[in-house]
């Protein structure tokens, strides 16, 4: 080791901390009001829970008379709350609870007495439990999901160690590559990587991690010095260590996979015992297997009824590509690039393997990602047959090189934007079906994976909005820092081709995320206005201010419309008598500590005559037939079910046919803290849907359509009454 390194080392020495272990972090539920801090999450949470003012009754458990409880509510901010009093015999009684954000609750009976609890919103359940309610901050995102996913790929518990996944994996015998390097553009981290193909076909990976800590939570932790601890075996400096292996779903017993090859995932501590919580990059604690799937292309499902891993969701995870152009190697001549070319190309030829694996499958298996492009960016770094000798890192996919129908310097976006800030996690997105439902909308169904320019810039409004305004795009934090560490290029690279000017400041510099951008929803059509308007899904916004601009001029003898609480991200309506049909005009003003402010407007239509109830939409009458009903012309479930798969769709990710299952399938396509980020409503309102706009809201009937879900989703998206829907 050279005198240079040496020193660093011996500096570094001085200077470090020790890498605290994972359990003893806190999980941190919001990020700072004015910068962008949420890395390895996926956008949409899976919150269990709306915004909304619940009642919880708290009666006895069956054969217990009347008697008192205590109850204590835990929210997600740490905030506790301890309610007591008493039941009738044979009665409940009533609280009110406020959850002032979307997320999750903890509701633990502290009495002896046996208690029976029920949720409720707007008069409809919610959820029940004897004892204890417990619904964490996200449904895809906890330690108890962490271990449901090792129970999964794990159901014999034969890796609960290192030593035991290593011996499971063949180790023993040897390895047929070890690389060290730094993914300057994922966690940082100094990574000593190897990898091993078996006989009977199947793949491991392991990656011991070095981090060499100088001040908590800053990132000049993941800075170059860690890929010297990693060739020194600094073991003071070992993170844990993440391995990855490509096997059968039954390899250890029954599984709904069967055969099926799937990539399963297992971090473990410096100790070499498995976790299933960590915090990777010092913005607090994530959990597996989200932690790792947000650049492996895994569709977090919740937990099915069982409280078990789901099977769409336990295949959907793929090996992802080692990109040698953009990862940063040590100086020491043993350890650069030409001396590993040999190696990451052995990985790289196992990723791509496992690809191919994955692309045989049957296509009408639920969910079938098209292996298509990542095949295809393998294919042009390696050849045809993955042996190149040394990765072309000049090399462009067809769907990016330059043509007279595509704007001058796409290929230069590709090489400077797209290949290292999206494309090694977007390629693992996307489904077979989306290629070829229906003829005239193939090419941007399956959008997601952005193969192509055309599919890319499809997304140029979401976009806009995940990179330059809310900051969660890149998803790892040092391919974010890196995105932006000079905003006069690759950020202001994309914003030129996304030709939006307000991208730009006055003195026209790209605009960096951490701005405050007010969200007090979509506007629609009401048959009454609500009781709270909702400004929480705003961005990096710490004060929020309401106002009512403009109502119906003309209003019945006693109506009013006034709003208490303006300054805070849930006012209450207060509505005296019955006010006019007619447009609403609310105004949101939002504001951050930068100092800036930011104001949209909401337009609430009050229609009367429309036939429902206020406040009282659920998913078994008013949902569902939209689903299975659909008046626009076409059923989704004409596409959307078995009958579809096994037919003309093969490989659609999602059945809306009515079943037990049916309300928590089409929940798992709901954003409670963003409803209009909804799955639910993004996909049938864009042509990044496979069949095409299914819900146009240029017409009268989509915007009904879209008014009705986007109403549902705010009042709580809440199941209702059905004896097989909503048991």
């Amino acid at each position: 080791m050279s005198m240079r390194i040496l020193f660093s080392l011996a500096l570094v020495t001085m200077l470090a901390g020790c890498v605290g272990d994972d359990d003893t972090k806190v999980e941190r539920a919001l990020p700072p009001a004015d910068a962008p801090d949420s890395f390895l999450l996926f956008p949409n949470t899976q919150a269990p829970l709306a915004a909304g003012d619940y009642v919880l009754e708290v009666g006895p458990q069956s054969g217990v008379a009347a008697g008192s409880y205590t109850v204590q509510v835990r929210r997600d901010d740490g905030s506790t709350q301890t309610l007591s009093g008493n039941w009738p015999g044979g009665g409940s009684d009533s609280r009110p609870l406020e959850l002032a954000r979307a997320g999750g609750l903890t509701i633990t009976t502290l009495s002896a007495t046996p208690t029976h609890l029920v949720l409720k919103l707007n008069g409809q359940v919610v959820t029940r439990a004897d004892g204890t309610i417990d619904l964490p901050l996200s449904r895809i995102s906890s330690a108890a999901y962490g271990d449901a996913y090792y129970a999964a790929v794990d159901p014999a518990g034969e890796r609960t160690t290192l030593a035991d996944w290593k011996s499971k994996n063949g180790f023993d015998a040897g390895f047929d590559s070890h690389v060290i390097f730094r993914d300057a553009k994922d966690l940082g981290y100094g990574r000593d990587m190897y990898a091993r193909r078996n006989t009977d076909g199947t793949l491991a990976f392991f990656v011991n991690n070095f981090v060499v800590v100088l001040q908590p939570g800053s990132s000049t932790n993941y800075g170059p010095l860690n890929v010297e601890a990693a060739i020194a075996q600094d073991m003071r400096y070992l993170q844990g260590t993440n391995a990855i292996e490509f096997s059968p779903a039954n390899q250890d017993g029954p599984n709904d996979n069967g055969a099926m090859m799937i990539t399963k995932f297992f971090t473990f501590d410096k100790n070499g015992k498995r976790i299933a919580s960590a915090d990777l990059d010092g913005r607090g604690v994530k959990h597996m297997p989200g932690m790792c799937w947000a650049c492996h292309g895994g569709q977090t499902l919740p937990l099915d009824e069982n409280g078990k891993f789901q099977a769409q969701s336990l295949r959907s995870a793929k090996l992802n590509l080692l990109d040698a152009a953009h990862l940063e190697y040590s100086p020491q001549l043993a350890y650069q690039r030409p001396q590993l070319e040999d190696g990451l190309r052995v990985i790289n030829r196992y990723v791509h393997e496992s690809h191919g694996v994955i692309a045989s499958r049957a296509a009408n298996s639920q969910g079938h990602w098209l292996a298509d492009f990542a095949l295809e960016l393998a294919e042009g770094r390696y050849g045809p047959t993955m042996d190149a000798a040394v990765s072309n890192d000049l090399a462009i996919p067809a769907g990016w090189a330059q043509t007279p129908s595509r704007p001058a310097g796409v290929e230069e976006l590709f090489r400077q934007v797209v290949e290292p800030h999206c494309v090694g996690c977007h390629a693992l997105q996307g489904t077979t079906v989306g290629e070829t439902l229906p003829a005239g909308n193939a090419g941007l169904g399956n959008a997601i994976n952005f193969s192509t320019w055309e599919k890319f810039i499809s997304y140029r409004s979401r976009i806009v909005d995940y990179v330059y305004r809310r900051g969660l795009m890149p998803m790892s934090l040092r391919n974010f820092e890196s995105f932006w560490s000079h905003p006069d290029a690759a950020p202001a690279m994309l914003a030129a081709f996304l030709s939006e000017p307000s991208l730009f400041d006055s003195q026209g510099r790209v605009v960096q995320p951490g701005q405050p951008v007010a969200r007090p929803g979509a506007s629609r059509t009401v048959q009454a206005l609500p009781d709270r308007l909702d400004g929480n899904a705003s961005l990096f916004a710490s004060h929020w201010q309401w106002r009512l601009v403009s109502q119906p001029a003309v209003q019945p003898p006693g109506a009013h419309v006034s709003l208490l609480y303006a300054g805070s991200a849930r006012p209450q309506l207060v509505i005296f008598g019955m006010p006019a049909d007619g447009v609403y005009e609310f105004e949101l003003v939002v504001s951050n500590g930068r100092g800036t402010n930011a104001k949209e407007s909401l337009l609430l239509t009050v229609d009367s005559s429309l036939p429902r109830p206020p406040k009282q939409l659920t998913f078994a009458q008013d949902i569902l037939p939209l689903l299975t009903n659909d008046a626009v012309g076409q059923q989704c479930t004409d596409c959307h079910s078995a009958a579809g798969n096994s037919g003309s769709y093969p490989g659609i990710p999602v059945y809306w046919t009515a079943d037990s299952g049916l309300y928590q399938r089409v929940m798992e396509r709901v954003d409670l803290r963003d409803p209009e980020n909804s799955k639910l409503l993004t996909k049938p309102t864009s042509l990044n849907h496979g069949g095409g706009i299914r819900m146009d809201r240029d017409t009268a009937l989509g915007r009904e359509h879209y008014s009705t879900i986007t109403s549902w989703i705010r009042e709580g998206a809440v199941c209702g009454i059905d004896a097989v829907l909503c048991p």
